[in-house]
């Protein structure tokens, strides 16, 4: 009886820290966040027409990814990477 309680215990403990721990995590980058950052990496720093571009392309970037098209949102970020001269 003893063994048991302990080992019970000793479960319970396990995944109450299991859950702590989990809910300390950062939340990972989404594929959007990390397209958006690299072209703002890339225009912050240009003052030439393709800077501006990137810049005004972002926020298209952004609103397509927040209505859940990606695909289109990463074909547009592909384009406007390959603009500035990112490569992948």
């Amino acid at each position: 009886m003893t063994r048991t309680m302990t080992t019970v215990l000793a479960l319970g403990s396990l995944m109450w820290l299991t859950a702590a721990a989990t809910a300390q995590q950062a939340p990972m980058m989404s594929d959007c966040d990390k397209w958006i950052a690299k072209i703002n990496g890339e225009a912050g720093v240009r003052v030439d027409e393709a800077g501006h571009n990137a810049r005004m392309r972002v926020d298209e970037i952004a609103k397509m990814c927040k209505e859940g098209k990606t695909a289109e949102a990463e074909k547009i970020a592909m384009d406007t990477m390959a603009n500035l001269g990112i490569k992948r």
